[in-house]
């Protein structure tokens, strides 16, 4: 989603309403950029974009919300309201747990290496091998590469190396 223009407008309507000026914004990299972003002529990564809004001295979720019921052609009450029951649902089904899996104290925890494994596509090879189906078959039935399919159908080998 990129949503370019609609960050452009939001940023030039909170920046004329607090009535700053590029050259009031207390980072030497908002003034040099800003006016490319109000432009719709460049992006901004969520870190700068972050920094942006305390700078605006404006929430950041509210200035998401303003961009992203633009791009939708809603009210930005309505986009909090379906981030809230997002949020709800992402809650439901565990995901504060995740969350928490996902951080070592307050540091991200590492994970290893490379792309991770997508456990649904772990289940389905190890089901169709299971079913007597070959690599290539797999790798066709679900729409994978051969090198995923291969590295799924040998999950369950290093486990049982792992257990002995």
């Amino acid at each position: 989603m990129a949503i370019r223009n609609e960050l452009a407008v939001a940023l030039r309507a909170i920046r004329t309403q607090r009535g700053l000026s590029y050259s009031e914004l207390s980072d030497a990299t908002f003034r040099t950029t800003l006016s490319l972003i109000e432009r719709g002529k460049t992006g901004i990564g969520f870190s700068k974009l972050a920094d942006l809004a305390k700078a605006l001295d404006f929430d950041l979720t509210a200035l998401v919300a303003l961009c992203v019921a633009l791009e939708r052609g809603e009210s930005a009450q309505d986009a909090l309201a379906s981030a809230g029951r997002e949020l709800g649902k992402f809650i439901e089904a565990g995901g504060l747990e995740l969350l928490q899996a996902q951080l070592d104290g307050s540091t991200l925890a590492q994970r290893p290496p490379g792309k991770p494994a997508k456990l649904k596509n772990i289940q389905a090879v190890q089901e169709l091998k299971a079913q007597g189906k070959t690599q290539a078959q797999t790798a066709r039935l679900l729409g994978l590469s051969q090198s995923s399919v291969q590295r799924y159908w040998h999950i369950g080998r290093s486990a049982d190396k792992a257990e002995r």
